[in-house]
């Protein structure tokens, strides 16, 4: 076979490296009119048309020179490369297998593959392939940081958390700090989130991710105009970001700035933008545009929705209409209230451990408007370590099971009977202690299914017997009312109670007057389709 001679080889590669794609092409083209079958010129005008975007046409130049010689591992691995980018799994997969079959040790193509493996969240294969990568190379710290995250997916926190930690102590990259301040953010550690995520921005400063989700671990710590700021940097940088609008509109929604919240949930169409983006048209009584979006959402909403349901109710009991939406009938008939034996037997081993746990000085606490006279914890303390926080969330897990079992024939149209999840799940669960005068404000869990609170310690000098109460209602959180006919339940509780009820429920913490301390851990059940962060 005839080839051109190395000079003119070497001369188009440094055309490529020195980023001179347009003269790079030209050359690679002349070449090829020579030699059209060299497996090299083909692989570089490849990159050069991947570079310039020109995908399609970088995908047939390497089939083409796979005609040549199909036996060409990084050839096979390239391919995938452009595959994996444009989200073509299944054959990216392909292309990484076959690079694999060609060449054992390589190293980058088992890392890549893990890669496609997670995207479709088989964490088992993803893992192995991280595994083998790291086998071959065991300082490849983007593999290492990559199987935490893995890890993290499957709910295996701390491992995740020695993964990245390792990882860094390799490497220090912005990635990596990143995932780690993910990672403390979610064990409720906001002190550490926040140092990893400053520790990744002062790598990378124009990661727009990075700013909006330290500006959400300074929110939840009270540093609320730092917050803002980070925000508003990160939307400098990405005005187009839409976890940044996403983050900020929530912010402006808790500070009642609902204007300014809607323009920016809208931007961000992201999760459940839409049920926020009614839920500040309700509040601002822009009723007409409310009940035209509410329709439109009800007629093509593709996912079920708790905050969606509340405002659908609320709505057809103010204005004395039916309720379109069918969430659930009659809300207050699903309040489940029962007590966990562990919990109630004399001197309960558990309970100790968990008012023991819960005083750690490494979970954070977290700023909550709605919360006075206490605080609560930041993160999901289900996902912790502590032996006492595994324990419980089992016995509420088999507890919710049991009401299930209980409720399933109530109501069975409903959709939240049956939507309701077939795998028990937590997405959050957090103390909340209160001192004399201690209350929480109506609200509801948006990002729940079910809902609930298990109490450790409640307080026994009241002057009315519903002190300390928990009162659920289908109304709160200073909806506009126009009458008082919203109906309310009231649920006296003792030490050891759960009480379960539909996360589109508002409750509240009716005050007490006592010195003693009100300690319950609040949890929210996952639902079976979510838009969840």
């Amino acid at each position: 076979m005839i080839r051109p001679n190395q000079d003119a080889i070497n001369k188009l590669v440094e055309l490529y490296q020195s980023g001179n794609l347009e003269e790079a092409e030209t050359k690679a083209k002349e070449l090829l009119n020579q030699f059209p079958d060299e497996i090299t010129v083909l692989n570089i005008l490849a990159e050069i048309q991947d570079g310039k975007g020109q995908t399609e046409e970088a995908i047939k130049t390497y089939e083409k020179a796979l005609q040549v010689n199909s036996n060409s591992p990084e050839t096979h691995f390239n391919l995938g490369l452009v595959f994996h980018r444009l989200g073509r799994n299944k054959e990216a997969n392909t292309s990484y297998q076959k690079a694999i079959s060609l060449k054992p040790d390589f190293i980058n193509a088992y890392f890549n593959l893990g890669l496609v493996y997670q995207n479709v969240q088989d964490y088992k294969k993803a893992t192995e392939n991280y595994q083998k990568a790291i086998e071959l190379q065991p300082n490849f710290h983007e593999a290492i940081g990559a199987l935490g995250t893995t890890l993290q997916a499957q709910g295996k926190l701390e491992e995740a958390i020695q993964r990245y930690q390792k990882a860094l102590s390799i490497q220090p990259d912005a990635k990596n700090h990143f995932n780690l301040a993910a990672g403390f953010r979610t064990q409720g550690s906001l002190d550490l989130a926040i140092e990893h995520f400053e520790k990744s921005l002062s790598i990378d400063d124009k990661n727009s991710h990075a700013l909006t989700s330290l500006g959400d671990a300074l929110w939840h710590k009270g540093k609320t105009k730092e917050a803002l700021r980070k925000f508003n940097q990160a939307l400098v940088i990405n005005p187009d970001n839409s976890i940044a609008n996403y983050n900020l509109a929530v912010f402006l929604s808790d500070n009642n700035d609902l204007e300014k919240a809607l323009i920016h949930f809208q931007n961000s169409k992201i999760y459940d933008w839409q049920e926020r983006s009614l839920y500040c048209l309700y509040k601002t009584e822009q009723y007409d545009k409310f009940k035209a979006e509410l329709d439109t959402i009800i007629k093509n909403k593709k996912n079920d929705s708790p905050f969606l349901a509340t405002l659908s109710k609320h709505y057809a009991i103010n204005f004395k209409q039916d309720d379109q939406y069918n969430f659930c009938r009659s809300p207050l008939d699903f309040a489940g209230h029962m007590s966990i034996k562990e919990l109630t037997e004399p001197g309960s081993p558990l309970l100790k451990e968990l008012l023991n746990d819960i005083e750690k000085e490494e979970i954070s606490k977290r700023t909550q408007s709605r919360l006075h006279h206490g605080n609560q914890s930041a993160g999901n303390l289900f996902k912790r370590s502590e032996n006492s926080f595994k324990i419980l969330s089992k016995l509420i897990a088999k507890a919710i099971q049991n009401y299930y079992e209980q409720n399933k024939e109530k109501d069975k149209e409903s959709i939240f009977v049956n939507q309701f999840p077939d795998k028990i799940e937590f997405n959050s669960s957090w103390y909340v202690k209160m001192q004399s005068g201690g209350h929480l404000d109506s609200h509801i869990h948006e990002e729940g299914w079910v809902s609930g609170s298990v109490y450790l310690s409640i307080p026994k000098e009241k002057k009315d017997p519903n002190e300390g109460a928990i009162e659920l209602s289908l109304h709160g959180d200073n909806y506009p009312k126009k009458h008082d006919n919203f109906p309310t339940k009231t649920i006296p509780v003792e030490v050891g109670d759960v009480v379960f009820f539909p996360s589109s429920v508002f409750h509240r913490t009716i005050p007490f007057t006592s010195n003693e301390e009100r300690i319950c851990i609040a949890f929210d059940l996952k639902p079976q389709q979510t838009y969840l962060r």
